[in-house]
């Protein structure tokens, strides 16, 4: 009896016993490995339930099976689309099968440099190698270097400290006591004291005497505004109407005070020139002049910007100061900034001092990033272009700290630098802060984003003095800014990928150099020099989601 009960427990076992069960197939991955020919690298990954060795059998589009590793590579032929199977088998009858499709187009694109558009003024962003309202440091040989030799800028932002004049110099806007201007003493409230800034400006000028050096006001002294504050006295932001008889508790410059103002603005530039041998190339007046914000900020509508810009525009002219002036320096939403900028250009009187219309690359709130579409960017342009007054983008940021985060940077300013013909791209902070976020391309020790290396494609190899030039190419989800440096001899193409597929491109020399350097970043490429291109080697692979610079001299 009991040997019949153990042979009955021990079939009934010998049934549950689970079978074996086929290999589970994850993921199988490409990658564009070269163009010429077309070669893929395959891999897949497969686990088995059972632990069972796995054996790969591949298909690269023939129709045949072929032993090979968990990693394989094949070639093909030109204007195919490939089907590439994967056959995992476990070794006792079990499989499991995959494919991935692969495309072996070529997209073309060319450039005629003879078609040309704006002038480049430059690249570049604001500040120092920290924020103005730390402790620094402002400045090191490492950051100047990087921001000189490596990422290349040549246009370099600051602003005029809220201190600078912390009381009257003298009572006379018509005389100027540079004496009595602070560049020494820092102030509770107030950013860090100009002098704080003048060796990292000695030092960025030493290592390129070319750069251009341009200030913004964020706010006048609080003795000249109505509320006597640098911003608006409370913890929230806004874009209040402004109001032409201002109370005490309105963020804004008094008119009786627009004199003073425009003497505090020639002060700067003197003293710059005095402690620096800076030629100050530019001067905005306000900074967002429709925001009054929680920080240092003015509000101004377009008759208020409009008069104040008369009286600092013929005090630098009665000075013999030929810094240009820009203006309004607003966010570009359209309605909003085209009211700033309306009763300027329609004054004959203001407009003769509007050297440089310059727009803020934000959304509405102003912290966002907010690249207009093409048709607004246009608009922009065409207000200045009746009378030649070229536009700039003179501040950005919000963009996320990743590769698309980086290729979003780059289709911004493709969108700028086509549609609206910008002559100048400035991001917000170049470097700051112990980390890297959306607003800094790289940190105050060094540390450098995808976003610093994308605009590095950009800032090094498109100088001030080059031409934007017409490009074509054949896909939509790739965009081309071709440049030539007549001064320089040389050419410059940038070609953004902005999907998520590598895409093989084949470039038409014809008009450019015979021989162009590649330089590329992507996910793990951070602009660095991966190919060179020539009459007789001009296909290249453009990653997904990066960002390629060709560049060469005649």
């Amino acid at each position: 009896m009991f040997i019949l009960l153990f042979a009955f427990l021990l079939l009934n076992c010998e049934k549950s016993e689970p079978e074996n069960m086929p290999p589970l197939i994850q993921q199988v991955n490409q990658e564009m490995l070269s163009v010429d020919p077309f070669t893929f690298r395959f891999s897949v990954s497969a686990t088995d339930q059972e632990l069972d060795p796995l054996t790969y059998f591949w298909d690269a589009g023939d129709g045949n099976f072929v032993e090979g590793e968990q990693a394989e590579e094949f070639t093909f032929t030109d204007n195919q689309s490939v089907e590439v199977i994967v056959k995992v088998l476990d070794g006792t009858g079990n499989e499991a099968i995959e494919s991935i499709t692969i495309n072996t187009e070529l997209v073309r694109a060319g450039v005629d440099l003879a078609v040309t558009y704006q002038e480049m003024e430059g690249f570049g962003g604001f500040g120092a190698q920290d924020f103005p309202w730390t402790d620094g440091p402002f400045t090191s040989e490492r950051f100047v270097s990087d921001l000189v030799d490596d990422l290349g800028i040549t246009i370099l932002r600051d602003e005029v400290p809220t201190n600078f004049e912390i009381e009257n110099d003298n009572n006379d806007p018509g005389t100027i006591a540079l004496e009595q201007f602070n560049i020494s003493e820092d102030h509770s409230g107030h950013h860090r004291h100009l002098g704080t800034r003048l060796q990292y400006f000695r030092d960025i000028k030493a290592a390129n005497p070319d750069i251009k050096f341009v200030a913004s006001v964020w706010s006048p002294p609080p003795w000249m505004k109505a509320n006597k504050a640098v911003d608006n006295g409370t913890d929230e932001n806004s874009a209040p109407a402004y109001n032409p008889t201002p109370d005490s508790n309105a963020n804004q410059l008094l008119k009786e005070n627009y004199e003073e103002f425009a003497e505090m603005c020639v002060a700067y530039i003197k003293i710059l020139k005095k402690e620096c041998d800076i030629d100050l190339y530019a001067f905005s007046i306000q900074n967002e002049p429709r925001f009054s914000q929680s920080y240092q900020s003015c509000l101004y509508n377009g008759e208020a910007l409009r008069d104040l810009l008369k009286v600092v525009g013929k005090r630098f002219e009665n000075e013999g100061i030929d810094t240009k002036l820009f203006v309004p320096e607003d966010v570009g939403h359209y309605d909003g900034i085209k009211s700033l900028v309306d009763p300027i250009l329609q004054d004959a009187e203001a407009r003769q001092y509007v050297d440089i219309l310059a727009v803020h690359g934000y959304a509405f709130d102003g912290v966002t990033a907010g690249s207009q579409d093409a048709a607004t960017w246009q608009a922009m342009y065409d207000w200045g272009k009746p009378y030649d007054i070229p536009l700039w983008m003179t501040e950005t940021s919000g963009f996320e700290n990743t590769m698309t985060g980086a290729v979003d940077l780059a289709k911004a300013m493709y969108t700028a630098i086509t549609y609206g013909n910008v002559s100048a791209w400035l991001f917000w902070t170049i470097s700051g802060s112990n980390q890297l976020d959306a607003y800094n391309l790289m940190t105050a020790s060094g540390e450098k984003s995808k976003r610093y290396y994308v605009s590095k494609n950009f800032y090094r190899y498109v100088r001030p003095g080059a031409l934007r030039a017409q490009g074509t190419v054949e896909k939509d989800s790739i965009l081309i800014l071709p440049f030539k440096h007549p001064s320089e001899n040389t050419a410059t193409v940038v070609l953004i990928n902005t999907a998520n597929q590598d895409q093989a491109m084949e470039m038409d020399l014809e008009g450019l150099p015979e021989q162009m350097v590649l330089y590329r970043t992507s996910e793990n490429e951070n602009c660095e020099q991966v190919a060179e291109v020539s009459p007789d080697n001009n296909r290249f692979i453009l990653k997904a989601n990066s960002v390629i610079t060709l560049y060469g001299n005649y």
